[in-house]
């Protein structure tokens, strides 16, 4: 097995769409597919990047940059409903692991990309082996604040209102290495013109249906998938509510309450969360 855990970029299609996606690792070992959150400027890269070489040690992985973020490419027309931006990143995801060859993978969600990562298991539960989510949505709970600025970011995006929102993922947003590198690079992204009306589009049908996204407990009684669950036990974003509900209604499923971190908990506690995944995964190691 190759120990090259270069990031390399490709446009791979996937079903009716090619998706921009980040793929290291050797494609003979085990699959890890990894799924993004939301948030203006968000893409596979941003949320991934800084792992993936970690992972790639010992397992393929696969990052795409979800329909609606980075450069995958965009249906016409554009779903009006979350629930059909989330239908659409299922056929993609799908498409993804036909065209790789990837009968069967672990998967990684994160935040939005944990809600996917659901209703992938209710759609294709037999297409998935391991599970980790992290600070997902997907489970009833009230908007919070942050949580409610983030959706309702476009009626002001101005530069300071977007450090504001950059500054709530993390536990102690003065104490994030990279943290004005981080804005700097996102917020560029989500002005950009053509991103900019795709994802006024997306959030405005979040905002007005994002309770469609909570699964319900007699389908997440039903996935046999042993899941692993992250969440930062000071998430102003996601509250640990949600993780609480999953905990609950998964039939073999195991929380891990991280403390001094945020939203961010890929970024900010790899320390814990990268050694307890690869063993939850089959690593060697």
């Amino acid at each position: 097995m190759t120990t090259d855990t270069k990031v390399v970029e490709k446009l791979i299609p996937s079903g009716k769409l090619a998706s921009h996606t980040l793929v290291a690792g050797d494609p003979a070992a085990p699959a890890v597919i990894l799924l993004h959150g939301a948030g203006p400027g968000a893409h596979a890269g941003s949320n991934w990047l800084n792992v993936m070489p970690d992972l790639a040690k010992e397992f393929y992985v696969v990052a795409p940059d979800l329909v609606g973020f980075g450069k995958t490419e965009l249906p016409d027309p554009l779903p009006t409903h979350i629930m059909g931006w989330i239908g659409t990143r299922v056929e993609q995801i799908l498409g993804l692991m036909d065209q790789l060859g990837i009968r069967s993978a672990n998967i990684v969600g994160n935040s939005m990309g944990g809600a996917l990562t659901l209703q992938l298991l209710s759609e294709a539960p037999a297409r998935f082996v391991k599970v980790v989510l992290m600070g997902s949505i997907g489970a009833p709970a009230p908007r919070t604040p942050e949580l409610i600025r983030l959706l309702s970011f476009y009626g002001d995006p101005r530069p300071s209102r977007y450090r504001e929102l950059m500054h709530s993922f993390a536990y102690s947003a003065e104490k994030f290495q990279g943290m004005d590198e981080i804005i700097a690079h996102r917020y560029k992204l989500a002005m950009a013109p053509e991103e900019r009306a795709v994802q006024e589009k997306m959030f405005a049908s979040m905002m007005v249906g994002i309770e469609s996204l909570v699964m319900p407990p007699n389908l997440l009684g039903r996935m046999p998938h042993e899941v692993l669950i992250f969440h930062g036990r000071q998430d102003r974003v996601v509250p640990l509510d949600t993780s609480l509900y999953l905990i609950q209604h998964l039939k073999n499923a195991e929380l891990m309450v991280l403390d001094k971190c945020g939203h961010w908990a890929q970024l900010e506690r790899w320390d814990v969360m990268g050694p307890m995944m690869k063993k939850h995964f089959g690593a060697k190691g």
